[in-house]
């Protein structure tokens, strides 16, 4: 599983996600006729978030694989054949790599999501769709021109944050909490930057402390994209082992 959260005002979009790629496996025990589902958290260098030709930004969450294989690699091939010399529209794409996974012999059990800008009329149009390959449907999240923000993924940390919450008094009479709703229509692009790391973060401290499986955490990538232009925030970066010489040790 993943966590991904994508937000959007009027001076941009930002995708967010984390770097984990966790294992699910079960173990017969052996004192019982039971069965231990384990989750191991295989890599914390897994690639959920990319950014495509044509400032396309594209974001994955749910199966991590195809046929034991990451799925960053299926991305990566689907960015390099369909995207890289085509003239695919953002609000084409969702569509299209919903018919590149589900062509697959067991269409994995992923969701993404896809953003960017389409000119219309001279005058970039800002585009957020949610894609299901397992549900076969695609459809485009910000058909109004207010900001917002949606989440995917092990979503239940970072929505119960945001949801009312009643509690029960002594009577059996439920009192709600005070509950300060998100303002996302007065949030800047810098706003939206820090509460894309503070969700996936806030994700991944949780689920530390839950007995859940570890499925989220590693770097944290975020991604920018304007109508002109498209750049990282932070992104994990490819690196060798560091060596260290006896010099500088001393």
């Amino acid at each position: 599983m993943s966590f991904i959260i994508t937000l959007y005002v009027r001076e941009g979009i930002v995708m967010a996600s984390d770097s984990r790629l966790s294992l699910n496996a079960t173990q017969q025990q052996q004192t019982s006729p039971s069965v231990l589902l384990l989750a191991v958290g295989q890599s914390d260098s897994n690639y959920k978030t990319f950014l495509a030709p044509n400032n396309i930004g594209i974001s994955t969450f749910g199966a991590a694989d195809i046929g034991g294989v990451p799925i960053g690699g299926f991305i990566e091939s689907y960015i390099n054949e369909h995207l890289s010399h085509s003239t695919l529209e953002v609000d084409q794409v969702p569509q299209d790599i919903l018919n590149y996974f589900r062509n697959f012999p067991n269409p994995p059990s992923t969701g993404f999501h896809i953003t960017g800008y389409k000119s219309v009329n001279n005058i970039p149009e800002q585009h957020v769709w949610h894609v299901s390959i397992d549900g076969n449907l695609s459809n485009r999240i910000n058909l109004s021109s207010q900001q917002g923000a949606i989440w995917s993924g092990e979503d239940d940390i970072l929505t119960r944050l945001v949801q009312p919450v009643f509690v029960q008094n002594p009577t059996g009479n439920f009192i709600q909490l005070p509950h300060y709703k998100i303002p996302w229509e007065f949030f800047t692009l810098q706003d939206v930057i820090d509460y894309a790391i503070y969700a996936v973060r806030t994700t991944i401290d949780s689920i530390r402390f839950h007995p859940r499986p570890k499925s989220v955490g590693g770097p944290i990538d975020v991604l920018v994209i304007k109508p002109n232009r498209a750049f990282w925030i932070q992104r994990k970066e490819l690196h060798g082992e560091i060596s260290v010489s006896p010099s500088q040790l001393l």
